[in-house]
């Protein structure tokens, strides 16, 4: 919509600068009211004589008073001048012809592609011809063509050429004074170009004696830095360019004024998101006009911080002086921004410009991100910059939350909310029956071309020697697949962790000495979407001075529940999957996969005329798999030797049945529970036997046949010391076929 609005505008503005016929102008000559006096107005040409058009349109701006019309071109305005044009058809290209009859010694002007044309209202405040090149109103910036148009121009005295070149809309304005001593005209040519384009002369000046500036003169540089967006903005944003600045030239889409890189806040910014990718090799560019008065510019770049998507990437960033490369180089959204200084002595046109067609081969392009260009100062010495103190991070000296304190960025996870800072306990997410509202979810993003990893940074500053953290998988996920987590310092591994979809959530410490760029990546094996498990980072510590125990993150103490406990109302099942439900949800087990945990009156099953509010329902399922590698005896994992899903050639699948309970801590040796049939199969092909197996940790400590219209039926089965997970398994093997519903209900642990 933003752009659309800019192209309408622009071709309102052009509608009312093009005269109706080719060959013919607009003239517009306001009547002086008062006396005005700009330099050198005494030598304005259009005040002396009117242009001869000799093919095209031509538009005439005289200025003699301060309501007059005058035009405003990179951000600068200047008093007075014509508009050119050309069409399609017999005057094809323009040519003007400015007569001199031997006046004058010299003839001046400047040059630019597009301009708006102002006046002064009776309030005597600006009035735009076109809010088009308004995005500021103090600071009007061009907003471009649909695409670069240039054109080529002859410049003739007394039709003997003299000089051509080349002129974009897109240029800097540039001044030309050419000696016309004795000549009768000079005439300015289009001879090429692209359809459509317009050029405007400005402040059109003839004179005798030594040359010498008009209207317009840029102020010398001073000593002190200018800081780009803040002191000088730009002058021209191409309407196809994702490039906007902060503040005054937009906002993001949730109302920020700022950008976010690495956790730091930046203000003063060029934001530009990277919408086209591989489709298209446009650049998203911004321009600067400097004038030639500064020597060295500085800049820190690189990717916008996300929090919640799925894109990330790499792009190239070039910089350009007067058409010319002095930095190009790639930035990825797997780095820490970068602080550049260059050259730029001389240099009037600077443009930025993110390439959009490629990027790292590793994490391919940046379609879908933003990145920033912040903290930008041009100066006349190198010195200047050195003393320029910008925004950065706080880095406690003493343990700190990283998540919540240093805070997470540049996060990859296909979930919709991969970050949780602790903020709320009404925000969290569950690995091993415990609930936590600090730390990252990571999924892979899957397509059908690839896998893109999940991964999430954090910017240490060199401050920290070491992390901990507890990762594991995350419960009730229903993708049952070993995985790693990566962890890279400044882009080097340090080590893999290996995350056991069955098992507790385990603690590791980690030596970082040294790194500045922290990043967690999982889920590169495949692009099969079985095979993304969800796995989650918690209880992220930094430490200054080495491992030390906190209380940061309070843990799960031992507590006394007494002799016995309900095992569901004390502890609760963490993942329960029956009868080949595929379902996510990262808070909780719920009813839809057969778990019942007693809260409501509402969810029960029934045992003959009893209901039962409390317990689970176990089916395990033989199925067609649409989501496999198709490989004989594919297996998504193996518990205790208990295979979970088993795949045949064939794409038939068979899913056993489970529930898991963290237990870790409790003191308690063994438990008691009730099993029955709850539902009969009435599909083709069921088992009328199955085997319950009991699970203590990584051990098997009982097998139970269950079978058809089993009345219910109460177990007690020892567990051993210090169990900290117990597992109830229905088990179905490549050569079973689907299960009856069986009941388990009134689970007790006893001490």
């Amino acid at each position: 919509m933003k752009k659309l609005f800019k192209l309408t505008a622009l071709l309102l503005c052009v509608a009312m600068l093009t005269s109706t016929l080719a060959g013919c102008g607009m003239f517009y000559d306001d009547t002086p009211e008062e006396v005005f006096d700009p330099p050198y107005l005494e030598n304005y040409y259009l005040n002396k004589h009117e242009p001869v058009m000799k093919a095209g349109g031509i538009d005439v701006y005289k200025y003699e008073n301060a309501k007059s019309y005058s035009l405003s071109m990179g951000g600068n305005r200047y008093n007075g001048g014509v508009v050119l044009r050309h069409f399609v058809g017999p005057l094809e290209y323009f040519d003007v012809e400015f007569p001199l009859e031997g006046q004058y010694d010299y003839f001046s002007f400047v040059l630019g592609g597009e301009s708006c044309v102002i006046m002064k209202d009776y309030y005597g405040k600006d009035s735009y011809a076109s809010t088009e090149f308004a995005m500021n109103g103090s600071y009007p910036t061009l907003v471009g063509k649909a695409r670069e148009l240039k054109v080529a121009l002859q410049i003739l005295i007394d039709g003997k050429l003299v000089e051509e070149f080349v002129v974009s809309c897109y240029d800097v304005v540039k001044r030309f004074t050419y000696d016309v001593k004795g000549a009768q005209n000079i005439e300015v040519k289009a001879v090429a170009g692209d359809d459509g384009f317009s050029i405007t002369m400005a402040e059109i000046t003839v004179w005798n004696g030594e040359p010498h500036e008009t209207g317009y003169v840029p102020a010398p540089a001073g000593n002190e830095p200018v800081q780009l967006i803040k002191d000088l903005k730009p002058y021209l944003i191409p309407s196809t360019s994702s490039a906007v600045y902060y503040p005054n030239g937009g906002e993001s889409s949730d109302g920020r004024n700022y950008i976010n890189m690495s956790s730091v806040r930046y203000e003063n910014v060029i934001a530009t998101y990277i919408s086209q990718g591989l489709m298209t090799d446009d650049e998203e560019d911004i321009y600067f006009d400097l004038e030639g008065k500064y020597n060295y510019l500085t800049f820190t770049a690189g990717a916008a911080d996300r929090t919640s998507n799925n894109s990330d990437g790499s792009a190239w960033l070039t910089v350009f002086a007067d058409g010319k490369i002095i930095h190009e180089e790639v930035y990825s959204s797997h780095e820490l921004p970068r602080k550049t200084t260059v050259n730029i002595e001389g240099c009037h046109q600077l443009k930025f410009a993110w390439l959009t067609d490629e990027g790292n081969l590793e994490y391919g392009d940046s379609t879908g991100n933003f990145f920033g260009i912040a903290e930008a100062y041009v100066a006349t010495t190198k010195e200047a910059l050195d003393n320029i103190a910008g925004p950065s991070q706080n880095f406690p000296d003493r343990p700190v939350k990283m998540v919540s304190e240093l805070g997470a960025y540049a996060i990859s996870s296909s979930v919709e909310e991969a970050v949780f800072d602790g903020s709320t306990g009404f925000k969290t997410f569950s690995m091993g029956g415990v609930k936590y509202n600090e730390g990252i979810i990571l999924i892979a993003s899957h397509s059908i071309l690839e896998t893109r990893p999940a991964c999430v940074s954090f910017n240490l500053g060199g401050k920290y020697d070491t992390i901990s953290f507890t990762a594991g998988h995350i419960a009730n996920s229903d993708v049952y697949k070993n995985d790693t987590i990566e962890i890279y310092a400044d882009g080097v591994l340090i080590k893999t962790i290996e995350v056991d979809c069955t098992m507790l959530p385990q603690e590791y410490v980690v030596d970082v000495t040294g790194c500045n760029h922290l990043e967690f990546i999982s889920g590169k094996k495949t692009n099969n979407s079985m095979y993304r498990p969800a796995l989650g980072i918690v209880n992220l510590i930094a430490y200054p001075d080495g491992y030390v125990e906190t209380d940061l993150f309070p843990k799960r103490s031992p507590a006394d529940y007494g002799a016995f406990c309900d095992l569901i109302e004390t502890f609760g099942f963490y993942d329960v999957h029956s009868g080949g439900h595929m379902d996510i949800d990262y808070g909780a087990v719920d009813v839809e996969d057969g778990y019942y945990d007693g809260s409501t009156q509402k969810n029960y099953f029934m045992i003959g005329d009893k209901k039962i509010y409390s317990g689970v329902l176990l089916r395990t399922s033989v199925h067609l798999s649409f989501d496999s590698d198709m490989i004989d005896g594919a297996i998504v994992f193996s518990m205790l030797g208990w295979t979970a899903l088993a795949v045949l050639a064939s794409d038939e699948a068979h899913e056993s049945a489970f529930a898991l309970a963290n237990l870790k801590d409790s003191g308690y040796t063994s438990v008691t529970f009730t099993v029955a049939m709850q539902q009969e199969t009435t599909i083709a092909g069921v088992d009328d036997e199955t085997v319950l197996k009991i699970g203590a940790d990584d051990e098997c400590v009982k097998e139970i046949t269950l079978y058809k219209d089993m009345e219910p039926t109460t177990y007690t089965v020892d567990l051993g010391e210090d169990c900290e997970r117990l597992l109830f398994f229905l088990e179905c093997t490549l050569e079973d076929d689907t299960s009856h519903t069986y009941a388990i209900y009134d689970i007790t642990l006893n001490k």
